[in-house]
């Protein structure tokens, strides 16, 4: 296994916990997304909002930055990272390179407005509750591809 298969296996385990963590603040914030009244809403649930906007946002972002390492592994163009997602399109990682971007905008669109405007939250929010299970699977089968590849190397 050469230093760059084991730094992508280091990052590997990274998004294993960083995905287990995003998994138990997506379940805390079902009960209560899409929110109704954002005044009726306890200092915990607020604190629960909080944890789920960041974990979803760190995980997009780990994922990321291990689909360019897999792709400088693989030779494969990294710049721009455009390159890097129509290889990990090409791979069956991600579904489509549009909706990464849009789960990238939005992840960029609820970490720049936070808390101004109530009906946005809410739309935002929905859309993370949403996006969750895709973001996922994008970790889920980036995880699957760097362990057969690299794991026994």
């Amino acid at each position: 296994m050469t230093q760059h298969q084991w730094l992508i296996l280091k990052k590997i385990e990274h998004l294993e916990r960083m995905a287990a963590y995003l998994s138990w603040s997506h379940a805390q914030t079902q009960a209560f997304v899409p929110i109704a009244e954002w005044s009726t809403l306890s200092p915990e649930q607020h604190e629960a909002l909080a944890a789920f906007r960041l974990r979803f946002s760190e995980l997009q972002e780990q994922i990321g930055k291990t689909m360019r390492a897999v792709a400088i592994e693989e030779e494969e163009n990294y710049e721009p990272f455009g390159a890097v997602l129509s290889f990990m399109e090409k791979l069956g990682i991600l579904d489509s390179v549009m909706h990464w971007k849009m789960i990238r905008e939005l992840r960029n669109a609820i970490n720049h407005e936070y808390e101004e405007n109530p009906e946005r939250l809410t739309e935002f929010f929905s859309q993370l509750a949403a996006e969750t299970p895709v973001l996922m699977g994008y970790a889920e089968r980036l995880i699957a591809y760097c362990k057969k590849h690299y794991q026994a190397s």
